[in-house]
């Protein structure tokens, strides 16, 4: 391991790349415990202030991967594959709401991500007051997402090892290498993925080490709070791997009919100090699937929808994608599927009668 750090940690200028052996040894020592708690600290911010190159990141990945069987799914469902591990601190986690209208249109998406304690509110307390399973593994998810067309996996159940390096960033203060490694982690295998990204070098190299890996579909971009979510505030930076061949694009609201909005209108409006965060947000996105909000919200629900049915093949462009999802939210199917999603029964904190919007 002393190795390797010297090799990566000389500066920007001398510092050299490891080989894929060489990456493969890194994450076995860390993984397996070999590497003192110094030593991984060390190797991660050395490895931040370099920054991965495409094979590393492929070899990291391959590596990882190679410690947790995938989660296996039937042939014929084609599941997307959407990591979540941004942090949000101003906007809805509209994600959900646009995976579930794209569920409704015949999509199968895949969320994964882990519990952010730290954080006002996170993606696993936001299922979880909307009465979605945030806990399946194994067959119980490939079940829900071929009759259901949704389900989220708690990454520190299918790999604790991982976690324990993205829960560092506390103590590190910065996120690591692990967490491009979950995002490429892709546990079911599938074929589609959607990332979101916070930092633009990795629009170019997450790409390349998709294929690498022997990804088929990718669209990465820089996201909302780096998470899969595309701004209706401002133009997208994306990248379309399909079948070995990237493309960019640079993709804006107006470019499928919808207007321009701000960053405000991806925000909690009038936010509560009496209702937790979490709640606040499924009543949200409750209202926002049973089409009780026509605001720029929908808008921007409805933009992330299509992109959703376009990465699933429901749908051949983004653009074509916007009217679909626009008929699904209204002709009542979004909040069909929220109501079969929302299996648990209502929680004794739902107080008011406009919490049960929730619970539909």
């Amino acid at each position: 391991m002393q190795h390797l750090i010297t090799k990566i940690g000389k500066g920007q200028r001398v510092a050299r790349d490891l080989t894929w052996d060489e990456s493969k040894e890194a994450i076995q020592l860390m993984m397996e415990g070999k590497a003192t708690g110094h030593q991984v600290g060390a190797f991660l911010m050395a490895m931040r202030i370099k920054l991965e190159a495409v094979s590393e990141l492929a070899a990291f990945t391959a590596t990882t991967r190679a410690y947790m069987a995938p989660i296996n799914m039937p042939g014929d469902v084609n599941v997307v594959d959407v990591p979540a591990y941004g942090d949000k601190h101003h906007t809805i986690h509209v994600c959900v709401a646009a995976a579930i209208i794209a569920a409704a249109g015949g999509a199968n998406i895949c969320f994964h991500s882990i519990d952010n304690p730290t954080a006002s509110s996170d993606l696993a307390r936001v299922l979880a007051e909307l009465r979605i399973p945030n806990s399946l593994q194994g067959r119980d998810l490939a079940t829900a997402l071929k009759d259901l067309g949704f389900a989220y996996l708690d990454l520190a159940l299918y790999h604790p090892p991982l976690v324990r390096f993205l829960e560092l960033r506390e103590e590190l203060g910065a996120q690591n290498l692990f967490h491009q490694v979950a995002r490429l982690l892709n546990p079911t295998r599938a074929r589609s993925q959607v990332i979101g990204v916070a930092h633009p070098p990795y629009l170019e190299k997450i790409p390349e080490a998709v294929s690498m890996l022997g990804g088929h579909r990718l669209l990465v971009f820089q996201g909302v709070e780096g998470f899969p979510e595309l701004s209706i505030s401002t133009p997208a930076l994306m990248r379309e791997l399909r079948e070995d061949r990237v493309v960019p694009v640079h993709l804006k609201p107006q470019d499928v009919r919808l207007p321009l909005g701000s960053f405000q209108h991806m925000a909690i409006p009038q936010p509560s100090s009496t209702i937790p965060l979490p709640m606040q947000e499924a009543l949200i996105i409750a209202k926002i699937l049973n089409n009780d909000i026509t605001d720029r919200l929908k808008d921007w629900t409805i933009y992330n929808a299509a992109m959703y049915l376009y990465a699933a093949g429901q749908a051949p462009s983004i653009a074509t994608g916007v009217p679909l999802a626009q008929q699904i939210l209204e002709s009542g199917a979004a909040a069909k599927k929220l109501k079969a999603l929302s299996t648990a029964a209502p929680s004794a904190h739902a107080i008011s009668a406009e919490t049960k919007v929730v619970h539909v």
